[in-house]
Protein backbone atom coordinates (compact mmCIF):
# COMPACT_ATOMS: atom_id res chain seq x y z
CA UNK A 1 0.00 0.00 0.00
CA UNK A 2 1.29 3.47 -0.85
CA UNK A 3 0.24 6.77 0.71
CA UNK A 4 1.54 9.97 -0.85
CA UNK A 5 2.94 11.53 2.34
CA UNK A 6 6.31 12.53 3.80
CA UNK A 7 8.61 9.76 4.99
CA UNK A 8 7.59 8.53 8.42
CA UNK A 9 3.98 9.62 8.01
CA UNK A 10 2.55 6.81 5.90
CA UNK A 11 -0.30 6.29 8.37
CA UNK A 12 -1.42 9.88 7.94
CA UNK A 13 -0.76 13.23 9.56
CA UNK A 14 -0.45 13.57 13.33
CA UNK A 15 -3.60 14.50 15.23
CA UNK A 16 -5.89 13.20 12.48
CA UNK A 17 -7.08 9.87 13.93
CA UNK A 18 -9.98 9.63 11.50
CA UNK A 19 -7.70 9.65 8.45
CA UNK A 20 -5.22 7.35 10.21
CA UNK A 21 -8.00 4.80 10.86
CA UNK A 22 -9.18 5.04 7.24
CA UNK A 23 -5.65 4.49 5.91
CA UNK A 24 -5.02 1.57 8.25
CA UNK A 25 -8.38 -0.04 7.46
CA UNK A 26 -7.91 0.27 3.70
CA UNK A 27 -4.34 -1.03 3.92
CA UNK A 28 -5.38 -4.09 5.93
CA UNK A 29 -8.35 -4.85 3.67
CA UNK A 30 -6.18 -4.34 0.59
CA UNK A 31 -3.47 -6.65 1.91
CA UNK A 32 -6.01 -9.40 2.53
CA UNK A 33 -7.64 -8.96 -0.88
CA UNK A 34 -4.41 -8.77 -2.94
CA UNK A 35 -4.03 -11.69 -5.31
CA UNK A 36 -0.66 -10.75 -6.79
CA UNK A 37 2.41 -8.74 -5.77
CA UNK A 38 2.27 -5.06 -6.52
CA UNK A 39 1.66 -1.59 -5.16
CA UNK A 40 -1.76 -0.20 -4.43
CA UNK A 41 -1.88 3.58 -4.18
CA UNK A 42 -4.34 4.72 -1.53
CA UNK A 43 -6.22 7.96 -2.35
CA UNK A 44 -4.87 9.98 0.60
CA UNK A 45 -2.53 12.96 0.28
CA UNK A 46 -0.66 15.19 2.69
CA UNK A 47 -2.38 18.52 3.38
CA UNK A 48 0.19 20.43 1.28
CA UNK A 49 2.95 19.57 -1.15
CA UNK A 50 5.70 21.73 0.41
CA UNK A 51 7.55 18.65 1.67
CA UNK A 52 8.19 17.47 -1.90
CA UNK A 53 10.87 20.12 -2.54
CA UNK A 54 13.11 18.51 0.11
CA UNK A 55 11.58 15.09 0.72
CA UNK A 56 14.61 13.63 2.53
CA UNK A 57 15.16 16.62 4.81
CA UNK A 58 11.56 17.49 5.57
CA UNK A 59 10.23 17.11 9.09
CA UNK A 60 7.11 18.07 10.98
CA UNK A 61 9.21 20.54 13.01
CA UNK A 62 10.48 22.09 9.78
CA UNK A 63 6.93 22.43 8.49
CA UNK A 64 5.73 24.13 11.67
CA UNK A 65 8.70 26.50 11.42
CA UNK A 66 7.43 27.86 8.12
CA UNK A 67 7.26 25.17 5.48
CA UNK A 68 9.63 22.95 3.57
CA UNK A 69 11.84 25.88 2.54
CA UNK A 70 12.42 27.20 6.06
CA UNK A 71 15.84 27.00 7.69
CA UNK A 72 14.75 24.80 10.62
CA UNK A 73 17.01 22.02 9.30
CA UNK A 74 17.06 18.30 9.87
CA UNK A 75 15.70 17.68 13.37
CA UNK A 76 16.62 13.99 13.64
CA UNK A 77 19.01 12.98 16.42
CA UNK A 78 22.27 11.23 15.64
CA UNK A 79 22.26 7.47 16.06
CA UNK A 80 23.77 6.12 19.23
CA UNK A 81 24.75 2.67 20.46
CA UNK A 82 23.47 3.65 23.90
CA UNK A 83 19.81 2.92 24.64
CA UNK A 84 17.56 5.92 25.25
CA UNK A 85 14.60 5.74 27.62
CA UNK A 86 11.67 8.08 28.06
CA UNK A 87 11.95 7.89 31.83
CA UNK A 88 13.66 6.02 34.67
CA UNK A 89 10.82 3.50 34.99
CA UNK A 90 11.29 2.50 31.32
CA UNK A 91 15.04 2.05 31.85
CA UNK A 92 14.47 -0.14 34.91
CA UNK A 93 11.84 -2.25 33.13
CA UNK A 94 14.14 -2.82 30.14
CA UNK A 95 17.10 -3.76 32.32
CA UNK A 96 14.97 -6.23 34.30
CA UNK A 97 14.53 -8.42 31.19
CA UNK A 98 17.40 -10.57 29.98
CA UNK A 99 18.52 -10.26 26.35
CA UNK A 100 17.29 -13.81 25.71
CA UNK A 101 13.76 -12.78 26.68
CA UNK A 102 13.69 -9.54 24.68
CA UNK A 103 12.29 -9.10 21.19
CA UNK A 104 15.09 -9.64 18.67
CA UNK A 105 13.73 -6.85 16.48
CA UNK A 106 13.91 -4.40 19.37
CA UNK A 107 17.50 -5.46 20.01
CA UNK A 108 18.35 -4.75 16.38
CA UNK A 109 19.28 -8.33 15.57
Amino acid sequence: MFVDAPLGHTAGPPNDPEMQRQILTEALVGAVEMTAPGVIRLPYRWHNDGWRSDALGWSRKRESAGGAKSLAGDTRQDRSEEPKYQNEADRQAAQAISNDDQCLTCLGL
